[in-house]
């Protein structure tokens, strides 16, 4: 069979000719890219002055949302473009028309700017506000009037009886109680006994002060003592008295101004900061300081994938309540489609029917988003699904949410890491239906089969990296399953049951190697593109290897080059075919650098269930500590968290991470990543699909044609030898693999 080397060339030319939004001007908003304009302040005035005067809306008429949040300060945690970003996106996949009207909260008066949206006759649903304080003052200004406030950000335990509670206060944001037991459990994991309590003189803060006894009697953790202060208190004598308490860590529930008075009076590890912290406000006026800061916030649920497309169009991890601003829009959007089909029906019954879907499941992207008004513009009830989790609340809707996702977070480097999000409470993970019959239209229907959920921070989110962007570039339907149906799959493949046939799929892992061959050869029809699994040499098929042998030999001389112990390591998920060239190459390298260096594999599982394992990883990789390694490889797919986590706990462990660049997860700590193209050669499939440009065959990616590499990690910049002093011998042992594989 013919092998097909594509070279780095047709791939750069391929990245470039993606569309990626600069500046996006319509009718409706100007949309900032973060790596533009840093500031929000003109996006949050430039609306159109649209006449209220009383009219009834049409299904010509736009959909008008009224936002008041802050642009700027260190409360502006919300991703204000990110809104932008989903109105555009939106707008992009027809029905009517999107208008966010935005009042930039940190510069004029709330009170005002929610009385004028509110007495809008145009206005029906306003999205806000950021603070605690402002929902209790303006939440009676636009109920009062009918309309329904969805706040992205307030946690603070509510009672709803304060506010009058009539069906039409909601926010997306959890509850602070979830929060402050998420807190106390992972404190009782660091052996915490003895904690102060220092909160802000504030609601948000007097909620903590009220919530945090139980939660630490739960956890075997006694609070020593608190404090509530103010910017007027004496923030040193408040720190010597807690001093006197002996705590072993200091959790703080207050905003960014007040945290930065206390790092200037405790040293940054003692302190452990609730959600509002997760601001670069602390990096921007701390600089060094803030190195060691940690803390909790609401994460996106990352099988959503929500976080990958973030980063995709901004350049960034999203911010603190980003993914919870995205979500405040849909139910704004969804319980505008669903007065669409039920005109009589009040605001509160809509969203309350939006919430309660138990039909077709949609997930938060535009496509399956704008799927979904158009389910509930037809009376139907589908289930939403949100990019903060599931779009489930329970009787009171102003208490948030009943499930999300939290992660801790640490300053390290100069920026933010995260660790892996975890539930609130049991959540299954998003996965769509089949099909949406009759959705795709003449757009190419494009298939995305994955090993696991997106959320592994490896080989299933680079796969989805490069979907979403391909969606970004191209108009066709996407559909996304994992192994989990595999059985589903089978059967339709088999049956050619289609109620959406597809025109291209898109299988990613060795798991699939038997299952893909037969969907293939039963299905002549539709073109097959296959990652990491074998040359079917079916004319349907295109059948792509990605080779890590001599990025990972690179690794390998990275590893000899900066252990310290002369004892080196890797923790791989399983003793498969696809891990092979992982280890080889690591283990080549280090022995052509420094044969004296030692190195020890181990394998976190026997087969596939190995890559979803992180506590049995994490275990290893402490066993590799304990006998003196200090370099680890991470090649476990969704394994690796927990090797990352291990190394956290000593902060003694280099990590090279793989698939991805992994950085970002301990930015102290990993010092590269063994990289493969798979965003790439995805976005690739679905260009050469939608061009007409399919070729089957085998494809063979690796370090010299630029399929794969390593990518140090920017605070490990001084290595950069590695690639230019070793890599024509990575290259060169690369080819001998091969031939040896052959």
């Amino acid at each position: 069979m013919k092998k097909h080397i594509r070279g780095v060339a047709e791939v750069q030319r391929s990245a470039a000719g993606r569309r990626r939004p600069g500046v996006i001007m319509t009718s409706r908003l100007l949309f900032y890219r973060t790596r533009i304009i840093p500031a929000l302040a003109l996006f949050c005035i430039v609306t159109l002055a649209i006449s209220s005067a009383g009219c009834t809306a049409t299904a010509a008429d736009p959909i008008r949302i009224g936002v008041l949040l802050p642009a700027d300060g260190p409360v502006a945690l919300h991703s204000l473009e990110g809104l932008a970003w989903a109105a555009d996106a939106m707008n992009r996949q027809g029905g009517r028309t999107i208008e966010l009207v935005c009042r930039d909260t940190s510069t004029g008066n709330i009170s005002a700017y929610a009385e004028e949206l509110a007495g809008r006759n145009d206005i029906a649903i306003v999205i806000g506000p950021a603070m605690s304080a402002e929902f209790i003052d303006i939440a009676p200004l636009v109920t009062g009037r009918g309309k329904l406030l969805i706040s992205p950000s307030v946690t603070m335990e509510l009672a709803t009886e304060e506010l009058n509670d009539n069906g039409l206060l909601w926010r997306t944001s959890l509850a602070d109680g979830r929060q402050v037991e998420t807190i106390f459990l992972r404190l009782r994991g660091d052996g915490v006994r003895n904690v102060s309590l220092v909160t802000g003189a504030t609601p948000y803060g007097e909620t903590f002060a009220r919530l945090a006894p139980e939660a630490a009697v739960k956890n075997g953790i006694r609070i020593t003592g608190a404090a509530s202060f103010s910017a007027s208190d004496d923030l040193p004598e408040i720190a010597r008295q807690i001093v006197k308490e002996e705590p072993d860590i200091v959790v703080a529930a207050v905003y960014p101004e007040e945290a930065v008075g206390l790092v200037n009076v405790f040293s940054p590890d003692r302190l452990f900061f609730s959600d509002a912290c997760r601001s670069s406000y602390l990096i921007e006026h701390l600089g060094e300081r803030a190195e060691g800061i940690r803390g909790t916030s609401l994460a996106p649920d990352p099988s959503t994938g929500y976080a990958i497309a973030y980063e995709e169009i901004f350049g960034e991890a999203p911010p603190a309540f980003a993914a919870q601003t995205y979500d405040a829009f849909l139910l704004a959007l969804y319980t505008a489609a669903r007065q669409e089909a039920a005109p009589g029906e009040s605001l509160a019954a809509s969203i309350r029917w939006v919430v309660t879907g138990d039909g077709t499941v949609k997930g938060w992207d535009p496509e399956e988003a704008g799927e979904a008004m158009a389910l509930l513009r037809a009376g139907a009830h589908p289930a939403v699904t949100g990019a903060s989790g599931p779009l489930r609340f329970g009787e009171h809707s102003s208490r948030g949410p009943l499930a999300g996702y939290y992660s801790i977070w640490a300053i390290e480097g100069g920026a933010f890491s995260e660790g892996n999000p975890v539930p609130s409470a049991a959540i299954d993970p998003y996965i769509p239906d089949l099909s949406f019959a009759g959705s795709a239209g003449d757009r190419p229907v494009v298939w995305m089969i994955y090993p696991l959920e997106k959320g592994d921070r490896s080989f299933a989110d680079s796969a989805y990296r490069g979907l979403f962007r391909a969606q970004e570039s191209f108009s066709f339907t996407k559909r996304e399953f994992t192994y989990a149906d595999l059985a589903l799959l089978d059967a339709v493949f088999s049956l050619q049951n289609f109620t959406e046939e597809p025109d291209l799929v898109i299988t990613e892992g060795f798991e699939f190697t038997g299952a893909a061959r037969a969907w293939a050869a039963a299905n002549p029809d539709i073109r097959f593109v296959t990652l990491e699994q074998e040359d079917y040499g079916l004319p349907n098929a295109c059948d792509v290897v990605m080779v890590p042998y001599g990025a990972s030999y690179l690794a390998g001389v990275l590893a000899a080059n900066i252990t310290r112990t002369g004892h080196i390591g890797a923790i791989a998920g399983a003793p498969v075919a696809v891990i092979e060239p992982f280890v080889r190459g690591f283990t080549g390298g280090a022995a052509a650098y420094d044969p004296t260096v030692n190195v020890t594999v181990l394998y976190v599982g026997e087969s596939f269930e190995g890559f979803g394992m992180p506590e049995r990883a994490g275990d290893l990789a402490r066993d590799l500590r304990a006998d003196g390694v200090d370099v680890i490889l991470m090649a476990a797919g969704a394994s690796g968290t927990g090797v990352v986590d291990a190394a956290r706990e000593t902060g003694d462990i280099f990590l090279i991470g793989v698939d991805t660049d992994q950085s970002y997860v301990a930015p102290n700590l990993v010092v590269a990543s063994v990289v493969k193209g798979i965003d790439t050669i995805v976005y690739h499939a679905v260009a050469n699909e939608i061009a007409g440009r399919f070729a089957p065959g085998q494809e063979v990616w690796t370090l010299e044609n630029g399929g794969t590499g390593l990518v140090l990690s920017s605070r490990f910049a001084e290595h950069t030898w590695v690639d230019t002093g070793w890599r024509d011998r990575a290259i060169a042992a690369e080819k001998e693999y091969l031939k040896a594989v052959a």
